[in-house]
């Protein structure tokens, strides 16, 4: 496992701000890893979008300084030939085994010197790069893929900076990290741990109850079952699990709130009351999936409220636990999607 305990961030006057924000973000706020930003000459310099940022150090530091990773953000200098100065910078690291990170025109930079002639890599497009970087001899190792990492060197194209970030993160292991993987799940499509996003609607055939926790408590095993019987009686075909949908639920032992008990069917009919079937609409949540029992599923819910938290997301009141597997003789083996609605 490669050592992460100081990563150095290149900024230059253009350089594309959005390029190494989230990976700057997620180690500086789920990790004790230093952060050190400098520039040529350590004055403040003006990004892409027109920020202006007062970096920490000179390169002159930087090149006496112990560093694990260098991250090179993109911009238009970049690919014009400039910054040239830090050359020595990265070639020292590269001598010492240690880490370079470039994204977007920062490839085009490590192009231009011959880094990327011999390793696996990307940028933003393989002809793009060979006419940026005339020198550049590497073609063979070129990768059509968002984010590439070598033993030293990650390179990604401008519009991967997901990809990019998740590169970093698996290349020092820092997913390892529960809170900075959660809180990464919900920027990382291919994540199946969290998700965010607006639900598919789908025809629900239920009951509603009006209930406090002991007397939800009381509706486990017996409710669903009465559920199964009238969906077959009512003529449903039924196409998927067991579900529970919480309105107004605080995890106060006393507050009542609204219960609906039900299953996913293939169509909407009119059924007798207290049954109601229907069409619900999507609805806008952050969701993740439990496995095991459900006595552990305050676990899950309070990393849903973590990661809400982190990312200032607020609640809507409704809430569904969709039951994908259960054993009542292996708790353990229980499988629950929980999905928390937001505003």
């Amino acid at each position: 496992m490669k050592t992460l305990s100081n990563c150095y961030v290149y900024l230059f006057d253009g350089y594309s701000d959005w390029e190494p924000a989230l990976p700057m973000y997620g180690i500086s706020s789920f990790t004790d890893v230093n952060i050190v930003t400098f520039s040529l000459n350590g004055k403040p310099v003006t990004s892409g979008g027109k920020l202006l940022v007062q970096p920490q150090a000179s390169l002159e530091q930087a090149l006496a300084a112990d560093i694990d990773l260098l991250i090179l953000p993109g911009g238009a200098p970049m690919e014009q030939g400039a910054n040239t100065e830090v050359l020595p910078l990265i070639q020292q690291l590269l001598e010492k085994q240690k880490t370079i990170a470039a994204i977007c025109g920062a490839t085009v930079l490590l192009a231009q010197h011959g880094f990327l002639d011999n390793i696996p890599h990307t940028s933003n497009h393989a002809e793009v790069l060979k006419q940026l970087a005339p020198a550049y001899k590497g073609a063979d190792f070129y990768e059509n893929s968002p984010a590439v990492t070598a033993p030293h060197i990650i390179t990604a194209a401008g519009t991967a900076m997901v990809p990019f970030t998740k590169a970093i993160f698996q290349h020092f292991d820092l997913l390892q990290n529960e809170k900075l993987k959660f809180w990464f799940g919900f920027f990382d499509a291919s994540s199946t741990d969290t998700e965010m996003g607006a639900t598919q609607p789908f025809h629900f055939f239920y009951r509603r109850y009006e209930t406090n926790y002991a007397g939800m408590l009381e509706l486990v095993r017996t409710a669903i079952k009465v559920v199964y019987q009238q969906a077959v009686e009512a003529g449903l075909e039924i196409c998927g699990s067991p579900q529970w949908h919480y309105h107004g639920f605080d995890g106060q032992p006393d507050t009542v709130f609204t219960l609906d008990i039900g299953l996913p069917v293939t169509e909407v009919k009119t059924v007798a009351a207290p049954w109601q079937c229907e069409t619900l609409p999507p609805f806008k949540c952050v969701s993740m999936q439990h496995h095991g029992s459900w006595e552990l599923l305050a676990n899950t819910y309070g990393k849903l409220f973590t990661g809400m938290e982190m990312l200032g997301l607020q609640m809507n009141g409704y809430t569904r636990e969709q039951y994908l597997q259960y054993n009542f003789e292996h708790p353990e083996q229980n499988i629950t999607n929980v999905q928390i609605g937001i505003i």
